[in-house]
């Protein structure tokens, strides 16, 4: 054996996701828009900024209507903080507090796990990491564009590819799109806010971006949450030492490229 790469389900070489945050009413265009295409977002929301019910755009998204907005299938929900504060300005202890308690809302609201975060105003240090390790939380996205297309090194430092509004959007949409027999696999990382689509008034960027990436047959489109689980599932495969026979102690199947040739990796496997 001389080459070993992961693979995204189905043996594919490329993944995309998609993050938004802060719960914004213009959220419901955006998610028509995955529909539209059939991509997937992680949106990051903030249950302290709920509005009361019986208030209507744009003075915020009541509790009931984040229910309605959010429970789909082509959406994650992830924590934000419970109130937007400066995360890194507060003790230890306050940053857990709220941490825990967008928790507790988002999980009590959805009925999901949440372990998915995205840094308000992307302040973080490593004394919040150290935090939301003990929080439960498992990802979290920084605002630090890497204009590539890597995985994570520290996934509670996940840096995403650009934001929408980066000049380099649609090269590297070109770029992602145009790779072929690539060996490491490759993850485009876009972020943002939707109300700065009615802000800039170019929501007319972001359907561009989407048909030049949307129903790409070598294209995995997954939330946050699920690249997470994946890429950790495919490293906690267990290799003999010869490297023939695999082992996957998760309940999901993984894909592995071995010389060229696309394994699927349910259970234990023995190459011939």
């Amino acid at each position: 054996m001389n080459k070993r790469f992961m693979r995204f389900p189905e043996g594919k070489k490329k993944a995309l996701t998609l993050s938004y945050d802060d719960c914004m009413e213009e959220d419901i265009d955006l998610i028509h828009r995955l529909e539209k295409y059939q991509m997937k977002a992680t949106f990051n929301l903030i249950p302290g900024w709920f509005a009361k019910e019986g208030t209507t755009y744009p003075e915020g998204v009541t509790k009931k209507k984040a229910k309605e907005m959010y429970e789909h299938p082509l959406v994650e929900v992830a924590n934000h903080g419970n109130e937007h504060k400066y995360m890194t300005s507060l003790t230890p202890l306050e940053m857990a507090e709220d941490t825990i308690l967008c928790r507790k809302s988002l999980e009590s609201l959805y009925g999901k796990i949440i372990r998915g975060m995205a840094y308000p105003y992307g302040w973080y240090d490593d004394t919040l990491i150290d935090v939301l390790k003990q929080c439960g939380i498992t990802y979290c996205r920084t605002v630090e564009s890497t204009e590539n297309f890597d995985l994570p090194e520290n996934w509670l430092a996940w840096n995403p590819t650009c934001h929408h509004d980066d000049e380099a959007l649609f090269d590297l949409a070109d770029e992602f799109v145009s790779k072929q027999n690539v060996e490491r696999p490759l993850l485009f990382y876009v972020w943002g806010h939707t109300f700065e689509f009615e802000r800039n008034n170019n929501w007319e960027r972001m359907d561009r971006f989407m048909e030049k990436v949307a129903k790409q047959d070598d294209v995995w489109y997954a939330t946050n949450g699920e690249i997470y689980d994946y890429v950790n599932a495919y490293e906690n495969l267990v290799f003999s030492a010869d490297g023939k026979r695999i082992y996957n102690p998760s309940k999901m199947p993984v894909w592995v490229e071995i010389d060229g040739t696309c394994y699927k990796i349910e259970d234990e496997f023995v190459m011939e």
